[in-house]
């Protein structure tokens, strides 16, 4: 797993006169006017791209903070943002802030403050690869995502083959695409200017399917970033992932029945837990919704979680193809595992 993003700022106070002086000669101003008058209603900030080679970090100055957001994958070790290194693959986020913060300031010259308590965080991106057997596999556990939608998932737009949940919330949003085209998309960009990745590194790429958490704004309003840990994001990154997914594999319908039965905390919540599962396999899952109460529903959604059943499972209304062999995958943490298998 990885840091694939940060958004990150510090208030313009807590510059020197020298470093915001620098730093307000960065990036184009965007106004807008009144072509009648020809007052000035408003005037902000673009964001500009810090390049050097390889790596890439953009910075706006707003009219009270300077913002820093990218890759920290691309300021750590080689640059490598398939897996990261470093801060970014330790999902150590200080650290990721810092380093970002050191490359921002040895190409502009702007001295920005090191003392992480004066940083706050508005975005995290925490991104896990799963190996599979084959390009194929990659598809088909796609398509199967491309259904899952229902409690806290909405697929809420897509592009080519890759999958959205969410994306305009602003506490969780999640997206699932294929690694190896995604690389290839890179590498044809006119702007591209990260690290060369051979034909073998792409091809073992396409066995990779990308899986990214996004924690906005509301989210690290309702924690301290600065107190949450690697094992924290891991979490979040599972939670969220394995809930969709669900837990275990099922050959038969009356197995399944056999499951909810014994972790219903009693017959008749089984039997009615049961009887959801039916509905929705019958009438799908925003008929069966609306036939429910609001807390019977919940209580039948989480007995049937329970039993093994994932988000996409119940989106879909059938114990979904292929679970065990593309939900249970390896997760792939570098070019070396992924080269050994």
């Amino acid at each position: 797993m990885l840091i694939d993003w940060v958004t990150a700022r510090v208030p313009l106070l807590d510059l020197d006169v020298d470093s915001l002086d620098l730093a307000m000669m960065i990036g184009d101003r965007i106004a807008r006017y009144c072509p009648k008058t020809g007052d000035t209603r408003y005037e902000t900030m673009a964001w500009d791209s810090i390049r050097s080679d390889s790596h890439q970090i953009s910075v706006r100055v707003g009219s009270t903070d300077l913002w820093i957001q990218g890759s920290p994958a691309r300021v750590c070790g080689d640059g490598c943002a398939v897996f990261g290194s470093g801060a970014s693959a330790r999902l150590d986020v200080a650290a990721c802030v810092d380093a970002m913060r050191l490359f921002v300031q040895s190409q502009t010259g702007i001295k920005l403050p090191s003392d992480i308590s004066a940083w706050k965080v508005s975005r995290v991106d925490v991104t896990g690869n799963l190996l599979l057997d084959s390009p194929t596999e990659v598809k088909d556990a796609l398509k199967i995502l491309r259904d899952c939608e229902g409690g806290r998932y909405r697929v809420s737009q897509q592009a080519g083959d890759t999958v959205y949940w969410s994306h305009k919330s602003k506490l969780r949003s999640g997206k699932a695409y294929a690694k190896g085209p995604h690389l290839t998309h890179l590498m044809k960009s006119r702007t591209y200017e990260g690290i060369e990745y051979t034909p073998e590194d792409i091809n073992l790429a396409s066995r990779l399917l990308r899986l990214e958490l996004k924690l906005g704004r509301e989210f690290w309003a309702r924690h301290d970033w600065k107190s949450f840990t690697a094992s924290d994001l891991a979490t979040e990154w599972n939670d969220y992932f394995a809930r969709m997914i669900g837990g275990c594999e099922m050959k038969t319908d009356a197995d399944l029945k056999t499951r909810i039965m014994a972790v219903a905390p009693s017959e008749g919540r089984g039997k009615a837990a049961y009887g959801c599962w039916l509905l929705i396999q019958s009438e799908g899952w925003e008929r069966a919704q609306e036939s429910f109460g609001r807390s019977s529903w919940y209580n039948h959604l989480k007995v049937l979680r329970a039993a093994g059943l994932g988000d996409a499972d119940l989106s879909a209304g059938q114990v979904v193809p292929l679970r065990r062999r593309v939900f249970e995958a390896q997760l792939c943490q570098s070019w070396t595992q992924l080269r050994a298998a």
